[in-house]
């Protein structure tokens, strides 16, 4: 037998054992040390000191998160999964795990997303990530998982989220090869009926589908910043029922929905022993705000030292009719702060518009291009294109756009 046969045959079985090894505990959601097979398996860092398996898939945490974080999020991920254990399989087999921050640990403090950077920005930015093939971990802060009082997002379930990234970019693409198409489809649709608008979901089609999910599980924000009305199972079947059939399809139509866990009209057996008085807030470093606050502004940048900044043109000059042909690539680091929504597009090689993306007031996008290539800013509500820009010859380039006139 070839040996790169071999070896597929052993990790697959090595992915269906890890699945098994923990199948019979997987209601009592137990916290354990990382078995040496698991800890082999996934690569994992030292700093994984605890861990609860749903269905052989791992819930990892450091020595300082709570046994009770990792028991609660082994049973929301139970809730959203039902009987798909064929999802969590798939999740293992892609080398998947989801990791908890203690309150004091920060984004850059998990070992797969440690080289984010700049890393105040990361830090700072989230309390949870979904998962890549580059840094296979979903994450989310233990404040959330179990609503300790100073928690960002206290309004709404991280690990819901996250996870519905995950199981979309990790898992539904492999076992469902139609799944994508399906997506796309509800996301076009949804745009053209602005069923979405000026949301978090409409800013493409990942987080229209997490945020999908949320809503899904009752347990999404309403009527802010980022977000409109449809915040309830109910509300999503009315408002986007092509979205709700296909989350359907896939989680299925199970009567959970979540519920905080001091909400509960049954106390949780896996929370038994915990008391929410007794647990320390939730803070973020005054470093952290300083910082924020200054992005907001402008003053400061996530592109790398000594990126030059661009200068728009108008629209209507030779010099942006069409992109160059180039190998070169180039990084744009892109900060909406005109305080209005508008769309980014890449003007192409016959002048063209195309691969369109929606930037919120404060939204920040990091595009991958080349030198030469030109670029469109179009207002968002109303479609007019205001001006253009090209890519110098530098690896990386920035633009922050404050004139609300584009």
């Amino acid at each position: 037998m070839p040996f790169f046969f071999h070896r597929v045959l052993v990790v697959n079985a090595l992915s269906l054992l890890l699945c098994g090894y923990a199948f019979a505990k997987d209601r009592s959601f137990e916290v354990t040390q990382i078995p040496l097979e698991v800890r082999q398996y996934l690569k994992l860092d030292d700093s994984h000191q605890k861990r609860v398996s749903v269905g052989g898939f791992s819930v990892l945490g450091s020595k300082r998160v709570s046994d009770f974080a990792l028991k609660e999020a082994a049973f929301l991920i139970r809730k959203m999964i039902g009987q798909r254990d064929d999802l969590l399989t798939a999740l293992n087999k892609s080398k998947t795990r989801f990791v908890i921050m203690a309150r004091d640990e920060y984004t850059t403090d998990v070992p797969e997303h440690s080289d984010l950077r700049p890393a105040i920005y990361w830090d700072q930015r989230a309390r949870g990530l979904g998962a890549t093939d580059e840094r296979p971990a979903v994450s989310c802060g233990e404040e959330n998982l179990l609503c300790l009082p100073g928690d960002p997002y206290d309004t709404e379930n991280i690990l819901i989220h996250e996870l519905a990234h995950a199981l979309h970019q990790m898992a539904i693409v492999f076992v469902h090869p139609d799944f994508q198409e399906k997506l796309e489809e509800c996301f076009e649709l949804a745009t053209k009926e602005k069923i979405w608008e000026g949301t978090y979901a409409s800013t493409n089609v990942y987080e229209y589908w997490a945020e999908g999910v949320q809503s899904w599980f009752d347990t999404n924000r309403e009527n802010d910043h980022d977000h409109g009305s449809i915040d309830t199972r109910e509300e999503l079947k009315k408002s986007d029922p092509r979205l709700a059939g296909l989350i359907s399809e896939i989680l299925g139509e199970t009567e959970w929905r979540y519920q905080r866990p001091q909400d509960r009209k049954e106390r949780s057996t896996h929370l038994k022993g915990f008391d929410l008085i007794k647990e320390k807030s939730f803070a973020w470093p005054e470093r952290f705000a300083r910082w924020k606050k200054d992005f907001d502004l402008g003053l400061v940048s996530l592109a790398p030292e000594g990126s030059p900044e661009i200068n728009t043109i108008k629209s209507d000059d030779k010099k942006v009719r069409k992109s160059d042909f180039s190998r070169k690539r180039s990084m744009l680091y892109f900060h909406n702060l005109t305080q209005k929504s508008i769309v980014l597009e890449w003007i192409d090689f016959e002048g063209n518009p195309r691969q369109s993306r929606i930037l919120r007031h404060r939204d920040h996008a990091e595009i991958s291009s080349f030198v030469g290539h030109v670029w469109q800013i179009k207002d968002y509500a109303t479609g007019s294109v205001g001006s253009r820009f090209v890519l110098p010859k530098n690896k990386a380039s920035q633009l922050t756009l404050k004139n609300p006139k584009l």
